[in-house]
């Protein structure tokens, strides 16, 4: 099969890439060339992988490099949260619009769109995220919306902010240690992505509280949480004050709109994650205690729960 890879030069679009080449699958990946101009993926066939420039005529994709009636397009395009300068309504309506016409004009059988977890709609952000899948449900080819709690693993924003956060900080607040959260490992998420059924599905790891999370993270990472217990209160007025800032991105890694998004949290009730792989998702604590970057080393490599 034939699988064209919008965003693949994001965190999860290139995991997409990865694990569609390990399938066998021949994989375009779309890339913007003026920044793009090294792809950190590869391939051992080179026919297999061929990056093509984003926004570039669906017909000239076609004929110019032979992409099949029939090919699957899998979008992991967009903001993943809000961005200083960046309009959020009109970079998804942008990104959206070109989506579609690319999988209409490539006659795609399929376009596989990412989204998050939508559980409430009142900031500008969601809403643009629900535009967005709007538009992918008009496209007049078959879709499918895969819904992901957040996504996990090397150079991710959810453990590896944490990380950054223990290793800058010397004291670490408990805060919204209630929150549920069903974080998903990425090349979980985008092997789901490749096998997504029909409709709109979501997905998500196995579940954890927020506080749980945080002590898992201290313990990998031979740290202590040394903190203050923070109110929801507090944290709102150092989101709104701080959050996403450059000096304090570090520090404080979400905005105040973020934050409220954070304490309605990620749990995935529905989840049809091990339908979709065929087995139970990767644990948190296997790539915690290996993989994750910020891990105590001197621990060795060690069997996660």
């Amino acid at each position: 099969m034939q699988v064209v890879v919008a965003g693949a030069i994001g965190f999860v679009g290139q995991q997409v890439v990865r694990e569609a080449l390990a399938m066998g699958h021949q994989v375009f990946a779309l890339i913007r060339p003026e920044r793009d101009a090294i792809y950190p993926v590869a391939s051992d066939r080179p026919d297999q992988l061929t990056t093509v420039p984003w926004g570039a005529d669906p017909a000239i994709l076609r004929q110019g490099f032979n992409i099949d009636p029939g090919a699957w397009v899998v979008n992991t395009a967009g903001l993943h949260k809000e961005q200083p300068g960046m309009d959020p309504h009109k970079v998804h309506t942008g990104v959206a619009q070109t989506v579609v016409e690319l999988a209409d004009g490539i006659q795609a059988t399929r376009l596989v769109h990412l989204s998050p977890l939508l559980r409430e709609a009142g900031d500008a952000f969601i809403q643009s995220k629900i535009a967005m899948e709007g538009a992918i449900q008009r496209s007049g080819v078959a879709w499918s919306i895969l819904r992901s709690a957040p996504a996990y693993g090397p150079g991710d924003d959810l453990l590896d902010g944490i990380g950054v956060w223990m290793a800058r900080s010397p004291v670490i607040p408990k805060f919204l240690e209630q929150v549920p959260l069903d974080p998903i490992w990425v090349g979980d998420l985008a092997t789901a992505l490749l096998r997504a059924q029909e409709g709109i599905q979501e997905v998500g790891g196995h579940g954890v509280l927020w506080g749980e999370l945080l002590q898992r993270c201290a313990q990998a990472a031979g740290k202590r949480l040394l903190g203050p217990t923070l109110s929801m209160e507090t944290m709102r007025r150092l989101a709104r004050s701080f959050g996403n800032k450059p000096l304090f991105r570090g520090l404080l890694p979400f905005t105040e709109a973020g934050f409220f998004r954070h304490c309605g949290g990620y749990a995935v009730p529905e989840n049809i994650i091990t339908d979709l792989l065929g087995h139970a998702p990767r644990s948190l604590d296997d790539y915690l205690l290996n993989e994750w970057p910020y891990r105590d080393q001197s621990l060795g490599r060690v069997s996660g729960q």
